[in-house]
């Protein structure tokens, strides 16, 4: 679990500096996007896994992150900044009650929000992309 964590926390690091240097940090929808994109992954499992009360659970989760994708497009990144490192934890609190997916993938899915949410709050602090 540990690797998975690792291997996220790159992949995040990773994407955030090509987002960065591709100049896609400098509007609000590349990471309102990948907010959103990060949550859909938990109904796909369930869905996969035939869970109906899983995908319902999840499918509302989705739709609460995604609202705070569109709440932070429309009033500022730190916002979906939150929202990647509170995805991040709660991909911790997947991994503890075995929610639906490969095992793997809740540390590193929790690995990429963090890093991913916490270079979002430093590359806002440094004013290299706009709220």
């Amino acid at each position: 679990m540990i690797l998975a964590a690792l291997v996220g926390a790159a992949v995040g690091a990773g994407l955030m500096l090509a987002l960065f240097h591709a100049r896609m940090l400098t509007e609000r929808s590349g990471s309102a996007v990948l907010l959103a994109s990060i949550a859909v992954f938990y109904p796909v499992f369930a869905a996969t896994e035939g869970d109906m009360a899983g995908l319902i659970l999840h499918l509302v989760i989705f739709a609460a992150f995604t609202w705070l994708a569109l709440r932070g497009f429309r009033h500022g990144m730190h916002l979906i900044a939150g929202g990647l490192i509170a995805h991040g934890l709660f991909d911790l609190g997947v991994m503890v009650i075995d929610g639906p997916g490969p095992d793997w993938w809740p540390p590193f899915c929790a690995g990429v929000d963090i890093v991913a949410g916490a270079a979002l709050i430093r590359l806002l602090q440094t004013g290299k992309v706009a709220q």
